[in-house]
C-alpha cells in the first residue's frame, strides 16, 4: 500500500452562500495521478486551490503530507527566474529569447512549463497545462508526467492528455465528487455501463408501478361493482337470508376499496428512477437560398500571406469540398488562423461561391451585454423554428426554464461561451468557422460541441490542437508545414 498523502475530510465550501463541494471523505495516495473533470463552475479549481491551502474550507480539513507545486490556468505578470530554469527545458519547448512582454499565450504557457519542471516536487497540481500549448507542446507534457514519479492531480478538458496520463478520474458534479477507476476512456465506459443500468432500472421500475397501477384500478373497479350491487338489494324488500348476503357484499366491497388503496400506496412509495436522457442529432433547415452546388466552394490558387517579414504561406493550392468536416493542423504560429481570416476576407487567391455564408466562432470570456432571454437572443437572427433553437440550448446544457427565464447579462463566463456556441448554429450559414474552439470550454460542453459539428449540413472548417476532438470530428485533416496547406492522408 503506497502512503497516503493527501485526505479531505467532512469538507464543504461555499461562495455567496452556494454551497460549491461538499465532500464526506477524499484520499490520494503516493503516485496516483488524478484527473479532474466537470461541467464549467463545478467547483474544479475550487479544489485545487483547496488542495494548496490557498482557500480554507468553511467546514472540515485538508491534511496534507507533501508540499504540492501548483501549476494555475492564468497567471498575471510572468516574471521568470532564468537562473532557477534548466536551459534544456527552455530548448526543448522551443521558448524564444526575447522579451517576455513580447510572448505569445502559447510562448508564455511554454515558459512557466519550463520553469515548473525545472524544480522536482513530490506533489503537481495543474490547472488546464494544456490551454494555448499545440500539439507539440502538449506531447512534450504527455512525455514529461508520463515519466514523473511523485502524485498529480490535474484538471483538464483535454481528453487525449488524460488517456494517457491520469490512472483515476474524479468527477465533480452537483458538488459532489465520484471517483472511476483508470483513464478518460475507461471513465467513459463506466458512464455509458451506468447509463445502460439506469435504463434497466428505469424500465424495471416503469414495469412495476404500471402493474400496481393497473391492478388498483381493478380493484377499485371491482369495489365500485359491488358497491352497485349491494346498493340495488338494498332498495328491494328482501329476506333476511338476503339481507345477510347483501352484508357480505359490504364487507367484500370495503375489503376490495382497501385493497386498491393499499396497492396505490405501493404504486407511489416505489423509489423513481429518472429515464436516461437521450443523445439526439438536431436537424437543421437548410433554407434554398443557402443551397450550394460547387464541389469545392473554397479554393486557393497561389496564396502568398506574409505577418510582418515572415512568410506564412507561400503560391499555396489547395481546393476544400463542399459538405466536409475540414479540420487545419500545424504548430503555433504557422498561419492557421491566418489563413481562415484570409478565407473570410475573400483574401488574395482565394475563391469563393457566391452563395457563401460564414458563420464565424469567436471567443468571449466576457458576459454579452444583451438585455434578452436566451431564447430572445438567439431567435432575433434566425431562420429557425423555435423547437430547433430549444434543442441546441437543451444540448448544450440550458433547461427549459432557463432558456426562457435567464437574461444574457447574467449568464456566467462558461455559460456565455455556450450561448455563442448556440449562436453559431442560429444564425443562416453553410460554412462554418471555428478557430480552436475548444479551449476553455469543459468535456461536457466539447462533446455537445461536437453532436452540433456532426449534425450540421453544411461545410466546417476548424483549427484545433486537441487530438482526440480533430480525430472525431475531421472528415479531412489539412496540414500548414514548408508554407503550404496539404492534405494529410489517414
Amino acid at each position: 500500500m503506497e502512503n497516503l498523502v493527501l485526505e479531505l475530510n467532512n469538507v464543504e465550501k461555499s461562495f455567496m452562500s452556494k454551497e460549491i463541494l461538499t465532500i464526506e471523505n477524499l484520499k490520494v495516495y503516493e503516485n496516483e495521478k488524478i484527473g479532474i473533470v466537470g461541467g464549467n463552475g463545478e467547483g474544479k479549481s475550487t479544489l485545487l486551490n483547496l488542495i494548496a491551502g490557498k482557500l480554507a474550507p468553511d467546514i472540515g480539513n485538508v491534511h496534507r503530507t507533501i508540499d504540492f507545486e501548483y501549476y494555475e490556468q492564468i497567471k498575471e505578470n510572468i516574471e521568470p527566474n532564468y537562473i532557477k530554469i534548466d536551459p534544456e527545458y527552455l530548448s526543448r519547448l522551443d521558448v524564444p529569447d526575447h522579451e517576455v512582454t513580447h510572448f505569445s499565450g502559447g510562448e508564455q504557457t511554454r515558459l512557466r512549463l519550463a520553469e515548473y519542471f525545472s524544480t522536482y516536487q513530490f506533489g503537481l497540481l495543474m490547472d488546464e497545462p494544456t490551454t494555448h500549448l499545440d500539439t507539440e507542446g502538449i506531447q512534450f507534457l504527455v512525455d514529461q508526467l508520463k515519466y514523473y514519479y511523485g502524485t498529480l492531480i490535474v484538471v483538464s478538458h483535454d481528453r487525449y492528455f488524460l488517456d494517457e496520463i491520469v490512472d483515476t478520474i474524479w468527477e465533480i458534479k452537483d458538488g459532489k465528487i465520484t471517483v472511476y477507476s483508470g483513464n478518460y476512456s475507461s471513465y467513459q465506459e463506466q458512464k455509458e455501463q451506468e447509463l445502460i443500468e439506469q435504463q434497466n432500472a428505469y424500465e424495471k421500475f416503469s414495469k412495476e408501478k404500471n402493474r400496481l397501477e393497473q391492478a388498483a384500478i381493478e380493484k377499485q373497479e371491482r369495489a365500485e361493482k359491488l358497491a352497485n350491487v349491494s346498493k340495488k338489494q338494498k332498495n328491494k324488500a328482501v329476506k333476511p337470508d338476503r339481507l345477510s348476503s347483501s352484508k357480505q357484499k359490504d364487507t367484500v366491497q370495503k375489503a376490495a376499496h382497501k385493497s386498491a388503496k393499499a396497492i396505490q400506496k405501493r404504486a407511489e412509495q416505489l423509489e423513481t428512477v429518472e429515464n436516461v436522457e437521450k443523445e439526439s442529432f438536431i436537424h437543421f433547415p437548410e433554407p434554398k437560398s443557402l443551397e450550394m452546388h460547387n464541389d469545392f466552394p473554397i479554393m486557393g490558387q497561389k496564396v502568398t500571406i506574409k505577418k510582418g517579414d515572415k512568410v506564412l504561406f507561400n503560391e499555396a493550392n489547395f481546393q476544400l469540398p463542399l459538405g466536409k468536416r475540414i479540420g487545419i493542423v500545424g504548430p503555433n504560429g504557422s498561419g492557421k488562423s491566418t489563413l481562415l481570416k484570409h478565407i473570410i476576407n475573400d483574401g488574395e487567391g482565394i475563391t469563393l461561391s457566391n452563395k457563401i455564408v460564414f458563420s464565424v466562432y469567436k471567443q468571449m470570456a466576457y458576459q454579452l451585454n444583451v438585455n434578452k432571454t436566451m431564447l430572445e437572443f438567439l431567435k432575433q437572427d434566425s431562420h429557425m423554428e423555435e423547437s430547433v433553437i430549444r434543442s441546441i440550448l437543451n444540448n448544450l446544457g440550458f433547461n427549459q426554464t432557463e432558456i426562457i427565464k435567464k437574461s444574457v447579462t447574467d449568464l456566467s463566463g462558461g455559460e456565455a461561451t455556450r450561448l455563442v456556441i448556440a449562436k453559431l448554429f442560429t444564425v443562416p450559414s453553410n460554412v462554418l468557422i471555428l478557430d480552436e474552439p475548444t479551449n476553455f470550454i469543459d468535456v461536457q460542453t466539447i462533446e455537445a460541441l461536437e453532436l452540433l459539428m456532426k449534425s450540421y449540413k453544411g461545410t466546417i472548417l476548424f483549427t484545433s490542437h486537441d487530438k482526440y476532438f480533430m480525430e472525431n470530428i475531421a472528415e479531412q485533416i489539412w496540414r500548414v508545414e514548408d508554407q503550404q496547406l496539404n492534405l494529410v492522408e489517414y
